[in-house]
């Protein structure tokens, strides 16, 4: 068995590292662990083994010396690096001391397998001096590659915006092609890597183009398709080709996938804004659509209103901390969006997005900083995510379920008397169309008994107290601002002015517009 060990001054990635890697079969174990480079020297001297994994950026000795005195002390050993800087000053430090791979943090369970496997076949093959040289510039293509991939990942989602100079030979061969399309993949599963990059090549499209897996979420894929100016082929058609070929691929493993296909591109830099319109495209799918292509120039940029009938029972529900009732109603939520004629992921998720926004108001009235309002941006990279009907509605039910228990000890409406909650909810919510059917329903009481306990307990029909509240609300409006009377008659729940002012005169004696000439 090979022994290998890990300097590391994180001990969450030791232990980490440590787990992923296992035993590879009972072929490796780990027989110690450092957290600087000094201990690491140490334990180096101590346990012998064929293998050091180290970080970079380390306390005492850095990575930087430690790799310059591992190379002059033991040039046998056969080192990888891990870090999570993406300078490539490291990167090159590690390749002039010949690593086997320079991995950025975070690294998948696979990455550090498969370069183990790698030190292994090295140990065990013991190359020729020839052998090792062309080995070294293997290495060095391979960990300029991944530095990169890498890179390439960051630009496409956003998380770098900086002018990048490719370093590995390969890639740089395919952008001197200059010109980019980039295709993003949606599967209900997640992606092989291995197996999409072997199809790529097999197809012949290996030269064109290459499959890039996203940074943190498996069922989302890139495929960067280089292209020269004067191409000999129609684009088009080559992307459909390609896209047909992956989601017939997807599908023999009974994946159901989705591909946005962006428009052409001239520079690196742009790929996050190609990513921005492959989410555009994939948002133009209709909800019932599995296993298609969507183009960004053909996205129509027309979109239905929608108008769930249930929404201010929604929100009644979570400010009421009623759990079981808000998942149910989400439920009755995506059952609407089916219903309605041809509805695409876009206009779903823009209502959803308004029902996120009306709850952030309501919350605002509990707490100051609620973690809607510091999630924002979160919700929308979730919502750049989310190109499928149930991952959509689980992501919804988890997050307006977990919002409504949070209500549970806060809510104004934890109270008993069903009558004072009535009225609190017409305090709160006049600007809407009330009735007594809808009311009572909130409570869950038959509408003509909750009627007549509500006359019994106030002395005021439902209707006359609603119009109460709101002609005080109109007063207010009136007497504190200059707003427009059509303006006053909508902000007090009032679609015809008409209906406003006969209610106001019947309420005052007088005019909304003589009420206002009297008091000032």
């Amino acid at each position: 068995m090979y022994r290998y060990i890990i300097i590391d001054d994180e001990k969450l990635t030791r232990k980490g590292t440590i787990k992923k890697i296992g035993t590879l079969e009972g072929s490796v174990q780990c027989v110690g662990e450092a957290d600087n480079g000094e201990s690491g020297m140490n334990l180096i001297m101590e346990t012998d083994p064929d293998i050091i994994i180290t970080d970079m950026n380390m306390p005492v000795i850095d990575g930087t010396k430690l790799l310059k005195l591992i190379r002059e002390k033991y040039p046998d050993k056969q080192i990888i690096v891990i870090s999570g800087y993406k300078d490539f000053d490291y990167a090159k430090q590690a390749i002039q001391s010949k690593v086997i791979s320079y991995i950025l943090k975070p690294f998948s369970r696979e990455d550090i397998q498969n370069t183990i496997k790698e030190a292994l076949r090295l140990i065990e093959n013991n190359q020729s001096s020839d052998n090792k040289i062309m080995s070294i510039e293997a290495e060095k293509e391979y960990v300029q590659y991944g530095y990169d991939i890498q890179m390439l990942k960051n630009l496409i989602l956003g998380y770098h915006n900086r002018p990048l100079e490719l370093k590995s030979e390969k890639l740089k061969t395919m952008y001197s092609m200059h010109h980019i399309v980039l295709m993003t993949i949606h599967s209900t599963s997640n992606l092989d890597e291995t197996a999409l990059n072997n199809y790529s090549a097999s197809n012949g499209y290996g030269d064109l183009g290459l499959y890039i897996s996203h940074l943190n979420n498996d069922k989302i894929g890139f495929f960067v398709l280089f292209f020269p100016d004067n191409t000999p082929f129609k684009l088009n058609s080559l992307c459909k080709q390609i896209s047909s070929g992956l989601i017939q691929l997807l599908m023999a493993t009974d994946s159901s996938a989705s591909i946005g296909i962006s428009d052409i591109k001239t520079d690196l830099l742009q790929l996050n804004i190609a990513f921005q319109e492959c989410v555009e495209a994939l948002n133009s799918k209709k909800l019932t659509d599995s296993n298609h292509y969507y183009f960004f120039n053909e996205v129509n940029s027309i979109h239905k209103r929608l108008n769930w009938k249930s929404a201010h029972e929604f929100l009644f529900r979570i400010e009421a901390a009623e759990e079981a009732k808000v998942s149910e109603l989400i439920e009755d939520l995506f059952d609407y969006f089916m219903s309605v004629p041809d509805c695409t992921l876009y206009e779903a998720k823009f209502y959803c997005n308004e029902l996120i926004q009306r709850t952030k108001i309501m919350l605002s009235t509990y707490y100051q900083y609620s973690s809607l309002n510091n999630d924002s941006s979160s919700i929308k990279n979730i919502f750049n995510s989310i190109f499928n009907f149930e991952e959509m509605k689980t992501y919804l039910k988890l997050l307006f379920t977990n919002i409504a228990a949070s209500m549970s000890n806060t809510s104004i409406y934890a109270i008993e008397d069903n009558i004072e909650k009535i009225k609190l909810y017409i305090e709160r919510n006049y600007k809407n169309n009330l009735s007594m059917e809808f009311i009572s329903s909130l409570i869950y009481m038959n509408r003509s008994y909750c009627s007549f306990l509500f006359k019994e307990k106030t002395g005021e029909k439902f209707v006359d107290y609603v119009n109460k509240i709101r002609i005080n609300k109109a007063k207010e409006l009136l007497t504190q601002t200059d707003t427009k009377l059509y303006q006053i008659s909508k902000s007090a729940g009032y679609d015809n002015i008409k209906y406003f002012f006969r209610i106001f005169k019947k309420m005052t004696g007088t005019t909304p517009e003589q009420y206002r000439k009297n008091v000032k």
